[in-house]
This record gives structure tokens, sequence and C-alpha cells, in this order.
């Protein structure tokens, strides 16, 4: 039996896939469960148009992610930290932290998970990190200066 999945099941497939499967382990497991649905004729071009709206979606998000990544690209900010004499940080700087400074400084939002980091930054001075924004990569410098107290 013809199944669209509606979830990743582990050893099956993955979420919006049309799969083969017997038609027991449909009938008794994926489709009770909310895992998946019997895939008709009506339902299989309803997914086939999903997929190409969602490609369409994806291209232009892709569009956006380059011409941001090219903005970005090379660019420094510089962010207050609470330090203690020895230059180093109370704690290391989040994610959050740091997008929240790009924020300030630059005027663009980017999603905290979109940081890459070589090493944590627990020290004031200058590091480099990476943004992964879509399917490019770059570089970005931070530099962190000790907050007045």
């Amino acid at each position: 039996m013809k199944v669209i999945m509606t979830k990743d099941v582990k050893g099956v497939g993955q979420r919006d896939a049309l799969k083969e499967v017997s038609d027991g382990y449909a009938l008794n497991f994926l489709i009770p469960q909310g895992l998946a649905v019997q895939a008709t004729p009506e339902k299989i071009k309803a997914h086939e148009a999903h997929k190409k709206v969602q490609a369409a979606e994806h291209a232009e998000l892709e569009k956006q992610w380059e011409a941001l990544a090219a903005r970005l690209e090379g660019v420094s900010i510089t962010v207050l930290a609470k330090a203690n004499n020895n230059n180093q940080l109370y704690e290391k700087l989040s994610p959050d932290f740091i997008v929240a400074g790009i924020r300030q400084e630059l005027s663009v939002d980017i999603p905290p998970d979109a940081l890459v980091f070589n090493a944590p930054i627990k020290a004031i001075g200058e590091s480099t990190i990476g943004i992964r924004l879509g399917s490019r990569m770059v570089n970005m410098k931070v530099k962190v200066v000790k907050a007045a107290k």
C-alpha cells in the first residue's frame, strides 16, 4: 500500500515522503498512529502541488540568505561583556547574545542556530565565528570589549 508519511518514522521514511509499505503495517500501525495517510490519487496530486510550493519558497529563502551572506561577509561587530581583572568573561558568550549584538549594530536578524563557533568565546579580544545561511557559510569577527562595572 502506498502511504504519504506525515511524520518521520525510523526505518520507514521521512515526513512528506511517498512510501510503499505492507498493507498490515499501514492499516494497523502507521495510519492509526497518525504517522501516515493512505496515498489516494487526489492526495498524491495535492502532495505534489505542496512539494512544488515548498520548493519555490525554499528557492526564495535561499536567495534571501545569499544576499544576507554577501552583506555579512568579513564584517566585524563589537559586543560589551562583563569580565574580571584577568580579562576572562564571567560566562561564555551565548549565540543569543551575539545575535542581539548583530541586530543592534547591523539591523539584521539571523537565527541563533545559524552561528557556528570554532571555540567558545570566554575572554576579552577578537574571535571569528561562522554564520551558516542556507548552503553558504560566512565568517564574521566578534570583538569583545570589557563592560564598565
